[in-house]
């Protein structure tokens, strides 16, 4: 359960794409391939485990650790260090159970419990405030767009790329730049966008390796 709500709102990217791709990506079960992915987590697991399991071998090692971590350290020559993923806290952590870890929706709740005489209740008590990478509205400006947008989401650049629909990304480009609401799939879509044809642009136009 925990990834299916991640999964449907990738999905949601999906509008995206050009006629082509988006016939093939329906022929692809991204539920079951990650069931499949993950052989030795059963049901005997308990829920809880399998999620965290599932998540150390996907979005943490493949995503956070990387681009959030590894990738900007040693882009700038700083080493990080990181107490909570040294293996002796992590073995331990998995060996407590379910409830030491959540409690109802209550994340860490043996940490907050651990620090309670030094850290005060209303910070421990208070509503997770996740830092989130910036979005789409980091590409516009008073009603204008970046550059960079006007140059790889240009509706012919985007057509002869082959990866998206040049109208349904022009409607979010619009969406974007409007300054109306936009959720969490959209923003995800923009940016994945914009980053593939980046990539793109560097590195299959261009004929670079």
């Amino acid at each position: 359960f925990a990834h299916l709500p991640r999964i449907r709102t990738t999905q949601r990217s999906l509008q995206f794409l050009s006629a082509g791709l988006r016939e093939e990506s329906r022929k692809f079960d991204a539920a079951a391939a990650l069931a499949d992915a993950f052989p030795r987590v059963t049901p005997a697991w308990p829920p809880l485990g399998r999620d965290q399991y599932i998540e150390a071998h996907t979005l943490m090692s493949g995503y956070l650790l990387s681009t959030q971590g590894d990738r900007m350290a040693m882009a700038n020559s700083i080493e990080g260090r990181f107490p909570y993923l040294d293996h002796r806290v992590i073995e331990f952590a998995c060996r407590l159970p379910p409830s030491s870890k959540l409690s109802g929706m209550r994340e860490k709740h043996i940490l907050k419990q651990a620090v309670a005489p030094w850290v005060p209740d209303q910070i421990r008590a208070r509503v997770k405030q996740p830092y989130r990478s910036p979005d789409s509205q980091s590409f516009f400006a008073a009603g204008q767009p970046h550059p960079l947008v006007v140059e790889m989401l240009d509706a012919g650049r985007v057509r002869d790329a082959g990866y998206f629909d040049p109208l349904a990304v022009a409607r979010l480009t619009e969406k974007c730049r409007s300054g109306k609401a936009i959720g969490f799939g959209d923003n995800m879509a923009f940016i994945g966008i914009l980053s593939t044809m980046t990539l793109h642009a560097t590195f299959i136009a261009a004929g670079t390796t």
